[in-house]
């Protein structure tokens, strides 16, 4: 299994749940302008050119970050990293993949972070942070998850969240995402995860 990833993008989410799940992957960096080691262009891979892609153990490529995760989710021991299936809880936490990767990562952190936003559209998405942000941090009061354990779910929301300060997001006026970022940051396989990539980050 190979996992095609840039430092502290939304593919350490799956290098995380791969890491709390104990799976083995190949780390393929792809570089800024979209080269692998190889020479090859990632788009050969992933056709939008967006991490996380993952090739799996029976031979086919995967893209979009929620479905890598399921899938991983899915090769965990049981329970590691979700619910049974047509359990509340499970589709509990597909909605969370989804409210991330929609309302957070697309919405607010891909404009912010991108370059090609103009100070309209920057302020537009700085703008629509409070309406999720506010609705997390009431979810999360006295809670450790998003759902009764860590799940790929998570692994997912604590990528986003790293981004805050790069994108000018200051989470530390929601006190409740500021204390879950750091509680997740301390779990040991993000804490790896996140180990494993920060040289990388820093050399980039």
């Amino acid at each position: 299994m190979q996992l095609y990833f840039r430092p502290f993008a939304c593919s350490l989410a799956a290098r995380i749940a791969l890491e709390e799940a104990g799976l083995d992957a190949e780390y393929i960096l792809v570089d800024e302008d979209g080269r692998l080691p190889d020479g090859r262009d990632f788009r050969e891979v992933s056709p939008m050119g967006y991490v996380p892609a993952i090739e799996t153990v029976s031979g086919f490529t995967l893209t979009e970050g929620p479905a890598i995760l399921t899938y991983i989710a899915e090769l965990a021991p049981e329970g590691a990293l979700s619910f049974t299936g047509f359990s509340e809880a499970h589709y509990r936490m597909l909605a969370w993949l989804n409210f991330t990767g929609t309302e957070l990562h697309k919405s607010v952190f891909s404009p912010l972070l991108g370059k090609k936003a103009g100070p309209e559209e920057r302020a537009a998405a700085l703008a629509r942070v409070a309406l999720p942000f506010d609705l997390l941090s009431r979810h999360l009061e006295g809670r450790e998850f998003l759902e009764d354990r860590f799940t790929v779910a998570d692994a997912y929301l604590l990528a986003v969240l790293n981004w805050c300060e790069s994108a000018g997001v200051a989470i530390a006026d929601w006190p409740a995402l500021l204390a879950y970022r750091t509680r997740l940051r301390a779990r040991p396989s993000v804490a790896r995860a996140m180990a494993q990539e920060w040289p990388l980050l820093k050399a980039a």
